[in-house]
């Protein structure tokens, strides 16, 4: 009888990404108040894809974000901070840092949250429970929403009086607007632009704005999904105008 000897034939599966994204260029301050300094950067590239970006103030990292901008908050006025960007794929491999840029923050006391628990309005309500006030209530589990499939819609919060804004905060849910604006107003009235997007990506968007203004509004003129438009939170920053 013929000896038949037996064979495993052993796969190997693909090879382990070990190869880093490039450094993310053009990093850039955008924007900076005396709490918060905006930065901006151009998209590294990686042979299977950018999953993110952290982003460090000196050698902290203060942040990851799957976009190329972001707002850096909780800084104290009048200072200069150095920040870099590294970006990372979804191997976990990490780019070497951008080019370091250094943003200076303005001078003035520490902004305020002046919109919670105030008034607010909204073009539409989707359903009970989902009502204006429930974005500028505090709770991160309560939300706005608005009607579903329909293009434009806004959310609207009475501050009170004047005050000079600083910052923008929205905590997107999953319905979030692909174009928006941030817009203010001293009569509710007559608008004006503090803040435009076409390219909104929805989770956080902290905005550094200013001006002056008693009501302000998130006006979404594009949906991102099919349904329509909804809040966690719509937390505006600043402090009251003379």
């Amino acid at each position: 009888m013929r000896n038949l000897r037996a064979y495993q034939l052993t796969g190997s599966g693909p090879a382990p990404d070990t190869r880093a994204p490039t450094a993310p260029d053009g990093l850039r301050v955008t924007g900076s108040t005396a709490g918060s300094v905006s930065l901006a950067w151009n998209a590294a590239t990686d042979d299977v894809g950018v999953t993110g970006y952290d982003v460090h103030r000196g050698t902290t990292l203060v942040g990851t974000v799957t976009g190329t901008a972001t707002t850096v908050t909780g800084l104290a006025p009048n200072t200069a901070y150095g920040f870099t960007v590294r970006a990372r794929d979804a191997a976990g491999n990490l780019s070497a840092p951008s080019a370091a840029v250094t943003g200076t923050t303005q001078s003035g006391g520490a902004e305020t949250l002046l919109s919670q628990g105030r008034p607010a309005t909204a073009s539409s309500t989707e359903a009970a429970g989902l009502e204006p006030g429930k974005a500028v209530d505090g709770s991160g589990s309560t939300r706005w929403a608005s009607a579903e499939g329909v293009d434009p819609q806004w959310l609207r919060v009475d501050l009170g009086a004047p005050a000079a804004l600083s910052r923008v905060r929205l905590d997107w849910e999953a319905a979030y607007a692909g174009a928006y604006r941030v817009q203010g107003s001293l009569d509710g009235t007559t608008w004006t632009d503090l803040y435009a997007t076409t390219t909104g990506d929805g989770a956080t968007d902290d905005l550094a704005v200013s001006g002056t203004a008693r009501y302000v509004r998130v006006h979404g003129t594009r949906r991102a999904t099919p349904y329509g438009y909804s809040l966690w939170e719509f937390k505006v920053y600043g402090t009251p105008a003379a």
